[in-house]
């Protein structure tokens, strides 16, 4: 699949070049969290099978991660421990984490206000949420229809489009744990 748009635009009188890249959005759902304490569900850690499971799936599929500008992550603790893991073992600066309120949702409508939101300087965003969210988002804007988006899974959507307030048109794959119905 081609990633880049080459445009042509005479300003002032010279020929300039601009290379438009297409816009990736890997949605992350956050790993195994835990139950076990009595706390606020924006505070539930994560369990260690789910610090083992994000551990496991950032090292094997390090080439879906790597090449992020920016992990957009909800503030739920286990989201951002996620984001934390994640960025740590596929060499992304911390300073790719950003953490966005508006993540912290059940709705694929906030997610896709987030997505289209988006600053066009961003070609390649990483979201860690939730479910139903994401898994809603996913049957929203791809033709690929899933059950459900395990955790420590994702999803990698590429966009034909090159700005995030006009996407439609897209291309999906999933981590092997996802479902295809």
């Amino acid at each position: 699949m081609i990633e880049l748009f080459l445009i042509k635009w005479i300003k002032n009188g010279l020929l300039i070049d601009y290379h438009l890249k297409m816009k990736t959005l890997v949605l992350l759902r956050h790993a195994k969290s835990s139950w076990d304490y009595p706390l606020d569900d924006l505070d539930r850690p994560l369990k260690m099978k789910g610090i083992n499971r994000i551990t496991k799936v950032s090292m094997e599929d390090k080439s879906i991660f790597n090449k992020s500008n920016i992990i957009l992550t909800s503030p739920a603790n286990r989201a951002i421990h996620t984001a934390i893991i994640l960025a740590r073992h596929v060499d992304l600066e911390f300073n790719k984490i950003s953490i966005k309120e508006s993540l912290y949702t059940f709705s694929s409508k906030s997610v896709e206000i987030v997505m289209r939101s988006m600053s066009d300087k961003f070609d390649y965003v990483i979201f860690v949420g939730h479910n139903p969210a994401f898994t809603e988002i996913i049957n929203k804007i791809t033709r690929k229809k899933i059950d459900n988006l395990p955790t420590a899974s994702w999803a990698k959507i590429i966009f034909k489009e090159n700005k995030w307030s006009e996407v439609s048109n897209c291309q999906v794959s999933f981590s092997k744990s996802v479902k295809i119905i």
